[in-house]
């Protein structure tokens, strides 16, 4: 990738961050099972860390992709994988579904805090019986009036314990055919009445939930996308998440650079 001055003024910024912010702050973190993403989100979203490829009418930066693999690079320098995982899911996963699919009443709600640091966003879509095979989820979301009413399971939810959302995908025609033709995407807020959580350890500086839906209650209005049209909002938001991923699979570069230094030195 060919960079500007621009980009490597970014790069140094969040380097910096992750040297002063992140770095010194993982052992504690890890002892404790936490990860502050309250704490944390605000900072990343003052050097426009959040908001990079999203349109300045909600908060955004109006940057190209390139930013984005300057900001999973940079991360990957964290002394963690849990926690690049966690921002990757709030700036590459959980938001981008939102801006292109969402209303602009959800965008103003939802989207505006996400990119500001306020809000904390994750994803319900992989369940027991449905990871990589999205099309094999079962949760179900049943029309009752003007709302949807939620019933099922959801794992790997990373972040969901501090979430103030999540985009969660389900079910809506049991008898379409293919299978992924009757999946429909909500935003739905943390805490409903019929919603348990349960917190896992997941990646080194990381939590992963899974979430219980048990009759819980959304409006239509927190629909993304259309009726039985989730499929386009999942595949659109998982795409550019795996190749952010990448970026950050640059720790890998970082990792080898230590051993070699400690195999020199010996």
């Amino acid at each position: 990738m060919i960079t500007t001055p621009e980009h490597e003024q970014f790069r140094k910024v969040v380097r910096d961050l992750v040297e002063n912010e992140i770095n010194p702050h993982v052992p504690e973190w890890e002892r404790a099972g936490i990860f502050p993403a309250h704490e944390l989100f605000p900072k990343l979203a003052a050097i426009g860390a959040l908001g990079l490829e999203y349109d300045p009418e909600f908060g955004g930066q109006g940057a190209d992709h390139s930013f984005t693999v300057v900001l999973a690079e940079e991360l990957g320098r964290a002394d963690c994988a849990g926690v690049p995982m966690a921002i990757a899911v709030q700036t590459s996963m959980a938001t981008p579904a939102l801006a292109r699919f969402g209303s602009d009443d959800l965008k103003r709600r939802y989207l505006e805090p996400a990119l500001s640091g306020e809000m904390v966003c994750s994803i319900a879509v992989s369940e027991p019986g449905a990871g990589s095979d999205v099309a094999g989820i079962k949760t179900r979301a049943v029309r009752d009036g003007d709302d949807w009413v939620i019933n099922g399971q959801k794992l790997w939810g990373t972040g969901a314990h501090e979430a103030d959302y999540v985009w969660l995908a389900a079910r809506t025609d049991p008898e379409a055919a293919p299978p992924h033709a009757g999946i429909t995407v909500f935003l739905v807020p943390t805490g409903l009445p019929g919603w348990e959580l349960q917190r896992h350890t997941g990646l080194s500086g990381e939590i992963s939930c899974s979430s219980f839906f048990d009759g819980v209650r959304v409006p239509d209005t927190a629909r993304v996308g259309e009726v039985d049209g989730g499929w386009k909002v999942i595949t659109d938001a998982l795409a550019g998440e795996r190749a952010v991923m990448g970026g950050v699979a640059a720790q890998l570069q970082r990792l080898f650079d230590e051993l070699l230094a400690a195999l020199r030195a010996d």
